[in-house]
């Protein structure tokens, strides 16, 4: 008797892991669409159902490589993967490569682009900076990789200007901003928590539960925009 109400038990457990396992696949458990800062995302985390991640540095080529061909790309990249896909697309700005040793302009570019966010307006501010970058420098070959000539360093006065170019950044209150080191905390913070995932360094991807570290780009824009969308791509069909 007692080993009938054991099998019993056995069997009644074993459907309901059963029934349980076919739950979550069904139903699998939905991306985290908590964002570090709500200007630096694209998307409606309410409704989104994925999340893709680009952990960056301005001065990081490889990731403005990335960002570059988006930036080119934009009204498609956009509306194939923001809209039809409903993906909450995230720029999570750290200055690693300061912490690192690697660049001097990554920690005053990183204060700036938070400094924007503050005022509303990243995205706008984030491409520009990246423009000029690549104009003044990526262009000629300066800062590309590691064995380039390196990126002299640069005044605040450098990121200041990005301001004149956009009626959305008020240039005072940038200056003001990075004066007061009001986004400091913020960006070490984000910093801190950013080596603790791109061990690897950045351009480090995260798409749902998708990873990638790395972008194998050349800045030409149409070449490194089939590099993104089979970045993107990936992402999605690891969750199908």
């Amino acid at each position: 008797m007692q080993k009938a109400i054991r099998i019993g038990l056995l069997v009644l457990v074993a459907g309901f892991l059963g029934t349980l396992v076919v739950f979550n696949i069904l139903n699998p458990t939905p991306p985290d669409m908590e964002t570090w800062n709500n200007m630096m995302a694209k998307g409606d985390p309410e409704t989104a159902k994925h999340h893709f991640i680009m952990y960056t540095d301005i001065f990081c080529p490889y990731c403005d490589k990335f960002s570059d061909a988006v930036a080119a790309n934009q009204e498609e990249f956009e509306k194939n993967y923001i809209e039809d896909k409903n993906i909450l697309f995230e720029i999570r700005v750290t200055d690693m490569n300061y912490e690192n040793g690697h660049s001097e302009n990554s920690r005053p570019a990183g204060e700036a682009v938070y400094c924007a966010a503050k005022q509303g307006d990243f995205w706008s501010y984030y491409y520009a900076l990246l423009a000029k970058v690549y104009k003044d420098y990526h262009s000629r070959g300066i800062g590309v990789d590691r064995t380039s000539p390196k990126i002299p360093t640069l005044s605040d006065e450098y990121f200041y200007e990005i301001a004149d170019s956009l009626d959305t950044i008020d240039r005072d209150k940038l200056v003001s901003c990075m004066e007061n080191d009001e986004t400091v905390k913020e960006l070490d913070d984000n910093t801190a928590k950013a080596q603790k995932k791109a061990i690897n360094g950045v351009p480090y991807f995260v798409f749902d539960k998708y990873t990638a570290n790395g972008f194998a780009g050349n800045w030409n824009t149409k070449n490194d925009y089939e590099q993104v969308k089979l970045l993107m791509d990936a992402g999605l069909a690891s969750k199908s």
